[in-house]
């Protein structure tokens, strides 16, 4: 935690540039939907899909939407 405090965001270039699919959980303890909007600063090419009432096991709680983002990234 105390490391992702000083983290910094990295220079355009040097963002990740693969296609990116996250599903964001609502109530995953570990990393608040509220972090979202940092997303851009990290992938120069992501989308952000946010689950509600879902916890932090996405496949486990929100199977449907986990099989239909694999899918629709074939």
């Amino acid at each position: 935690m105390a490391r992702s405090l000083n983290e910094q965001t990295p220079a355009p270039q040097e963002r990740i540039s693969t296609p990116t699919s996250i599903l964001w959980p609502e109530h995953d303890p570990l990393f608040p939907q509220a972090w979202s909007d940092r997303v851009p600063d990290y992938f120069s090419h992501a989308t952000v899909t946010l689950l509600a009432g879902v916890g932090h096991f996405v496949p486990v709680e929100s199977a449907q939407a986990f099989a239909s983002a694999i899918l629709n990234a074939l």
